[in-house]
């Protein structure tokens, strides 16, 4: 037997190195990607949702809510400056005249019928006495003479408040006084129950 001494190296085998399977990487990066896909249109929608169905609603009650409070605030503010409305009133009703009737109300200011008469009668002579009844005022004068009861005759009626004066004058009696008399002057004045 004789020996071969030509040996055949052995020949290498190379194997593929292949670290990942086509099939299975393939298909887990494609539904991730759909999942995450998926996810974010999602949450797009649950945004719009969100934002539209309860931010928006929740928004206009707290605007609500706040508008209610300060309207409150107001209410208090306006109950505080009426907690004496009754007093008020009265002090109305009395500076305007509520006592009187519809048909005296309908006549001038009976304060701006005094005033004038303060005005065109107290400076020329001392007054007795002051009736109002409807549109007429009656004065009663201390004493004077005839030339101021004319000048205050003339006065009134040049004033455009008034509709006519009518007088009536008395004698005093003091016997060296004749020239001195008493006078009664009815002013009838404008309005609307003439």
């Amino acid at each position: 037997m004789a020996l071969d001494l030509n040996f055949k190296k052995k020949e290498k085998i190379v194997l593929p190195k292949k670290k990942t399977i086509n099939f299975i990487s393939d298909r887990t990066e494609k539904n991730n990607r759909t999942a995450v896909i998926l996810f974010v249109i999602f949450m797009l929608c649950l945004a719009v949702f969100v934002k539209f169905a309860v931010i928006d609603p929740l928004n206009k009650v707290a605007q609500a809510e706040r508008l209610y409070n300060e309207m409150e605030r107001q209410l208090d503010g306006y109950r505080k400056e009426l907690a004496n409305y009754n007093e008020v009133q009265d002090q109305y009703n009395e500076m305007v005249g509520s006592f009187l009737t519809e048909t005296e109300l309908s006549y001038q200011d009976r304060i701006d019928i005094l005033n004038m008469v303060e005005r065109d009668i107290r400076d020329y002579v001392e007054i007795q006495s002051i009736t109002m009844s409807n549109n007429t005022v009656r004065v009663l004068t201390g004493q004077t003479t005839m030339d101021t009861v004319s000048h205050i005759v003339d006065v009134l009626d040049s004033d455009s408040r008034n509709s006519y004066v009518t007088v009536t004058t008395t004698q005093t009696d003091n016997s060296d006084r004749t020239d001195y008399v008493y006078a009664n002057l009815i002013i009838n004045y404008s309005g609307a129950g003439e």
